[in-house]
């Protein structure tokens, strides 16, 4: 089975086409869609994506944004930006939205596979950027494969026995062979904001048949979104991260 990974959308509806487009373009198929949460704030669609989303996703998880909108303390660990960004997006999303973000779960395991928006010992918050993340993040789970997102940075980590590596992914399209005496946390990277320094939107298919995981980088023409933050009044400093 092959499963298209979509992880921090973050409202950004010409992300998310670009993707689309991407795969259509390129004869790229799959047969199940994970979101890995993170629907809402950075961007100014919060609800096509979240549309899109009830109507495309065999597993949408709940993000730490997703969760600010549904508790308002949960803001309290956010950036001014991203208060900002959550204050405006709870002004916007539709009722019938925010009761399905409510259905939404941080992380599901499914067999030997974790999915989880942040971390296995904090869905919603722990960031995964370090080797010693990495070990932490192994220790709290059995899982031999463990899915993230929340860092917007495409990344990957490797354990055999006690010895853990990994890094960046760097690439518009790069294929990781997974071993069966091995585990891996794997983060397809954001669609909706990159957070490496790179553009475009990151993403990525794990094949379990091979077993396999890609990611992919597409990048997309910011003008649209950039009309649309200026339209709707939010900082336009949000742009800077696709720059």
């Amino acid at each position: 089975m092959r499963t298209l990974l979509l992880s921090d959308i973050h409202a950004n509806w010409w992300a998310l086409e670009a993707v689309l487009g991407f795969l259509k373009r390129e004869g790229i198929g799959y047969d199940r869609l994970v979101i890995l949460g993170d629907y809402v704030d950075y961007g100014t669609r919060p609800n096509e994506v979240i549309e899109w989303s009830k109507e495309n996703c065999d597993l949408c998880l709940l993000g730490n944004h997703d969760a600010a909108l549904l508790d308002p303390r949960e803001r309290d660990y956010f950036s001014d930006l991203a208060y900002t960004c959550s204050v405006w997006t709870e002004k916007v999303v539709k009722p019938e939205n925010r009761e399905f973000l409510k259905g939404l779960r941080p992380a599901l395991k499914e067999g030997d596979v974790l999915y989880a928006h942040a971390a296995p010992d904090d869905p919603l918050w722990r960031y995964i950027f370090t080797v010693d993340d990495a070990y932490r993040a192994f220790g709290a789970t059995g899982a031999r494969i463990i899915f993230v997102g929340h860092t917007h940075v495409p990344s990957y980590f490797a354990r055999h026995r006690t010895t853990v590596m990994g890094g960046q992914v760097v690439s518009d399209r790069m294929e990781m062979r997974l071993l069966p005496s091995v585990r891996y946390i794997i983060n397809p990277g954001a669609v909706g904001q990159p957070r490496d320094g790179l553009r475009g939107a990151s993403f990525g298919i794990y094949d379990d048949e091979k077993p396999s995981f890609t990611w992919y980088r597409v990048e997309y023409d910011l003008t649209p979104l950039k009309e649309d933050i200026e339209r709707v009044g939010l900082p336009m400093s949000l742009l800077s991260y696709h720059l």
